[in-house]
C-alpha cells in the first residue's frame, strides 16, 4: 500500500514538472521567396523571378543552417507549389515564426542597383497603437502585435545595408511602410526586401547582409 501511495506521489510531481517546465522553442525564421507555381514574376534574363527569388532563399537557408544551427529556417514554399491568399500568413503564425522575411526582385541595369526595405501598414497612425494582449486582432491588423520591433529591426537591417564592408553591390533606398500585400495578417516582425539584379546570379550579394543582420537578431 505504501509502495502505490509513493508511485502516486511520484506520477503526481512527474506530471506538475512536465506541466510547468517551458518548451525552449528555437528562433525561427520563415523565407518567402516571392513567387509560385502560377506567378512567375519578372522576368530577369532568360528566367522568372520566382526561380530567382527560390534559389536565393535556398541559398540563404543552407548558409544560415552552417553558421547559426540553433536557428530554424523554414521557407514558405517549394518548387512547383501554388499558394493560396493569406497561406504564408497562416503558416507563420502557426509555426509561431519570431521573424519574417520576402524576397522579391527585378531587372534593373542602373550601377549601383538599388534595394528597398518594406514593413506593413494600413494608415500612419498604425504606429500610435499599444499592443494589448486582451483584445482580438482581425487578419488586417496582426501586423500591429509587432509593429514597434518591425520598425527597430528594418531600422537595422538598414544600418547593415548602408555599411559598405557589409554590403558593397546594392544602393539602399531606406525602409517604407506600405500596405503590402504579402505580408498581410503576419503576427511576428516582417519586412519585405526588393533588390534590382541585372544578372540571374546577383542574388548572391544579398546573402551577406542577411546573415549578418540575422546573426545580431538571434543570437
Amino acid at each position: 500500500m505504501l509502495f502505490l501511495k509513493n508511485k502516486f506521489y511520484f506520477l503526481h510531481n512527474l506530471v506538475l514538472i512536465l506541466c510547468t517546465t517551458s518548451v525552449i522553442q528555437p528562433f525561427t525564421i520563415m523565407i518567402d521567396p516571392s513567387g509560385d507555381a502560377k506567378h512567375t514574376g519578372r522576368v530577369i534574363q532568360d528566367t522568372f523571378e520566382r526561380g530567382i527569388t527560390l534559389q536565393c532563399a535556398e541559398s540563404l537557408k543552407k548558409e544560415l543552417n552552417a553558421i547559426i544551427p540553433d536557428v530554424r529556417v523554414v521557407l514558405s514554399r517549394v518548387p512547383g507549389e501554388t499558394i493560396q491568399p493569406l497561406q504564408n500568413a497562416s503558416f507563420a503564425n502557426r509555426l509561431q515564426a519570431d521573424f519574417y522575411i520576402s524576397i522579391s526582385f527585378y531587372l534593373e541595369t542602373n550601377i549601383p542597383p538599388h534595394i528597398a526595405m518594406y514593413q506593413y501598414v494600413t494608415t500612419p497612425t498604425d504606429f500610435w497603437h499599444k499592443y494589448t494582449s486582451l483584445c482580438f486582432y482581425h487578419v488586417s491588423q496582426a501586423h500591429l502585435i509587432n509593429i514597434e520591433l518591425t520598425t527597430k529591426l528594418g531600422k537595422k537591417l538598414l544600418q547593415i545595408l548602408q555599411n559598405n564592408t557589409i554590403n558593397n553591390f546594392f544602393m539602399p533606398q531606406g525602409l517604407f511602410a506600405i500596405p503590402y500585400k504579402s505580408l498581410m495578417g503576419i503576427k511576428a516582425p516582417a519586412l519585405a526586401i526588393e533588390a534590382g539584379i541585372a544578372q540571374k546570379d546577383d542574388f548572391k550579394h544579398i546573402i551577406k547582409p542577411l546573415i549578418a543582420f540575422i546573426k545580431e537578431i538571434a543570437t
